[in-house]
């Protein structure tokens, strides 16, 4: 089972849904990209962000690891309710209720957020696999949080495209991510 920060991230960019929580206790999550070179972790956030200015007022963050295809775009484009958050004793960011592990960090920012493993815990463990329908939904969130920076409707084709992939290969869970993520984004 793994132990270490190092087993579950891996060298390049891992996906997880990173939470934080403000200096008024409000918990917040949004899907990131962890990335690893060598022994180094750390995030390209958006400075405006709210989970930019937790984990610069907080100094931490906690990465969650979930094969749900809904929280990664819900998170991405609305605040998840407190019921799906876990406070841990002694740790300050909150944890996803749900997530099969997670990752504490502690943080420091220039300019990139620069992340130092604290903790990690495996909830659940099971055999890993790769769907290729998760993944389109994934890319899919990842373009429509983009959509701004796209010319024309480059991007809506992106997610369509995306789309038929999640329909051929995708989980029902995967399924209906990629429906609610069309509804948040109005596109039919």
């Amino acid at each position: 089972m793994p132990t270490t920060v190092d087993d579950i991230i891996r060298e390049g960019i891992t996906e997880a849904i990173v939470t934080t929580v403000s200096k008024s206790g409000i918990p917040n999550a949004a899907p990131m990209g962890i990335v690893r070179r060598g022994t180094r972790y750390f995030i390209r956030m958006f400075p405006d962000t709210v989970t930019h200015k937790n984990s610069v007022d907080s100094g931490y963050l906690a990465a969650n690891f979930t094969a749900d295809a809904r929280i990664y775009v819900i998170s991405a484009f609305r605040d998840l309710p407190p019921e799906f958050f876990q406070f841990e004793e002694g740790m300050v960011p909150p944890r996803l209720k749900e997530a099969a592990g997670w990752a504490y960090f502690r943080c420091t920012t220039d300019d990139v957020v620069s992340l130092e493993p604290i903790g990690v815990k495996v909830a659940r463990c099971s055999q890993p696999v790769f769907n290729r329908g998760f993944a389109s939904v994934i890319e899919a969130t990842i373009v429509g949080t983009r959509l701004r920076f796209y010319k024309g409707d480059e991007g809506i084709k992106k997610i369509h495209e995306y789309e038929a992939v999640v329909k051929k290969c995708g989980s029902p869970t995967d399924i209906e991510a990629m429906k609610i993520l069309k509804e948040i984004l109005n596109i039919f």
